[in-house]
């Protein structure tokens, strides 16, 4: 018979049970402890009072955009206003404002013509020359006072329609008060109403009162203090 290992002997490392490694089970799915309660069912009045609510918050996005788009325009108005009035001055200043543009086109081409063809001596090409130059700045002038009519006239049409999109976009304001003016008079009212009517009655339960419990202790007490009252001497 084969003699067993020595207790307290350590056993070699070829010779070690090797520890067993118990696979994890897996983690359980989570299920939902309670289920979604059901959307409380609103009542007339709420679905009413929602619905104005809605309609008050959509005026209201309407109106603040239709406040920028004024305020845009009169920033654009007052740019304009500015520019005409030193568009005007401009103008003013100009001294050559009545002269034909065409009409000083075909004099410059005649002199321009004739010192090509008739200036047969330097003093009658200096002379043709000097004239195409004071026509020449004449022309300058008028087209400068031209573009500046017209600039005007751009101007003045920029002017008129940026007042009437003021105009027509505060008569839409003045639209979109009125109706949150009737909004908010309904929801006050709506509120009122809700606030004057009664709540749902609340019944207490009634207690009844339990009979007096008096022990025989109690009794005797109340026996000996009978005996011990003095009688009458007249008995």
């Amino acid at each position: 018979m084969e003699a067993g290992p020595e207790i307290g002997a350590v056993a070699k490392p070829s010779e070690r049970v090797p520890k067993v490694v118990e696979p994890k089970a897996p983690a359980p799915v989570k299920q939902e402890e309670q289920k979604k309660a059901p959307a409380k069912e609103l009542t007339k009045e709420e679905s009413e009072r929602n619905l104005l609510s809605g309609e008050i918050d959509a005026e209201r996005r309407k109106k603040s955009i239709l406040i920028e788009s004024v305020r845009r325009y009169r920033q654009r108005l007052a740019y304009k206003l500015a520019e005409q009035e030193a568009t005007k001055k401009l103008s003013e200043m100009s001294q050559k404002s009545t002269k034909n543009i065409g009409f000083l086109r075909r004099r410059k081409e005649r002199l321009e013509f004739r010192i090509a063809t008739e200036a047969y001596t330097l003093e009658a090409e200096k002379d043709l020359i000097r004239k195409k130059s004071e026509v020449d700045a004449e022309l300058e002038e008028a087209i400068k006072s031209y573009r500046l009519r017209r600039k005007a006239e751009y101007i003045a049409n920029d002017i008129a329609e940026l007042t009437k999109r003021i105009d027509d976009t505060s008569e839409q304001l003045k639209g979109i008060e009125l109706k949150l003016d009737d909004l908010y008079s309904r929801l006050r009212r709506m509120n009122a109403t809700e606030r004057r009517r009664p709540g749902p009655m609340v019944r207490h339960p009634i207690q009844e009162k339990k009979p007096m419990e008096i022990s025989l202790a109690d009794i005797a007490v109340i026996k000996d203090r009978k005996e011990d009252k003095p009688k009458d001497s007249g008995a």
